[in-house]
């Protein structure tokens, strides 16, 4: 069954949403997708937060080879905005979580995606299970993370056990262009997802999409050490880091360091090499710390 969109906002607030399995229609990018909800499951991607992202991929569209890797799919928000800016592409998401994977299967279908590829796993340094931590009884929580203690004063409402694939699992399967678009929104697993995919990006050199959530203080000596991390292993690749500025579409702010901030809106990045600089320059309004 399909109902409007106001339609499915009368019957979430009415708590009825759950009991409905069918779908509603969005606009993104001025392209048409229907968005499965069932069981009220999927009803964010009625209204797709981070318009920034759009933007950002819009900007990034004029160097975009065709081949968009997606790790950490949760609902499929990235997969829509990214079919939604690019007229062709080849589209390959990892998620481990199973009720995520089972809707945007769905979604896929919906929108007959043909050139969409899912693999129901997390990308890590190893290949091993970890346990995928809930703060939230939402089946999809988008805050889940496989970091134990990453989140120090909230306790996990629920876990589940899940795969971690490394880079020899999964090297069929990724790209062999250079310069594919990477997005990296993995909850504090961005350091694992770094290390396992090291071989491919000092191969491929992609353009990296990543959030990583603010340190908020040298207290916080776990999350400072894994920002190091990252920011060595950059620096080995001789990657620049540009941090999107949300609030100024299509800008970048050119910087040497993360550093230590307590700003959401400062936590995502355009991370690529620097033989690119000149290109990434007319794409995006740039401008130094």
């Amino acid at each position: 069954m399909h109902i409007s969109h106001f339609l499915a906002r009368v019957l979430n607030k009415l708590h009825l949403l759950s009991v409905f399995n069918g779908s509603s229609a969005i606009l993104v990018n001025k392209k048409k997708f229907l968005v499965p909800l069932p069981g009220g499951q999927g009803y964010e991607n009625l209204d797709l937060s981070e318009p920034w992202m759009t933007e950002t991929l819009l900007a990034l569209r004029p160097l975009f080879n065709g081949q968009f890797v997606d790790v950490g799919v949760n609902l499929g928000q990235t997969l829509l905005k990214a079919y939604a800016v690019f007229d062709d592409i080849d589209y390959i998401g990892f998620e481990p979580n199973p009720s995520c994977i089972n809707y945007v299967q769905e979604l896929i279908r919906l929108n007959d995606l043909k050139k969409s590829k899912l693999l129901p796993v997390a990308v890590g340094a190893k290949t091993e299970m970890l346990k995928l931590n809930f703060f939230a009884a939402d089946k999809s929580d988008s805050s889940a993370t496989l970091i134990e203690n990453f989140k120090k004063n909230a306790t996990p409402d629920h876990s589940i056990f899940v795969p971690v694939f490394d880079f020899h699992t999964l090297t069929h399967f990724l790209p062999t262009k250079p310069f594919s678009i990477l997005k990296i929104d993995v909850e504090g697993a961005e350091m694992e997802v770094l290390l396992g995919l090291h071989e491919w990006v000092t191969s491929y050199s992609p353009f990296i999409l990543m959030e990583v959530l603010p340190v908020y203080s040298t207290e916080n000596q776990s999350r400072l050490e894994r920002q190091d991390k990252i920011e060595e292993m950059l620096r080995g690749w001789n990657y620049k880091i540009g941090r999107i500025k949300k609030n100024s579409p299509g800008s970048l702010e050119l910087i040497d360091k993360i550093g230590i901030h307590s700003n959401i809106e400062d936590c995502d990045y355009l991370l690529y090499h620097s033989s690119l600089s000149e290109k990434i320059s007319t794409c995006f309004k740039t401008a130094a710390a």
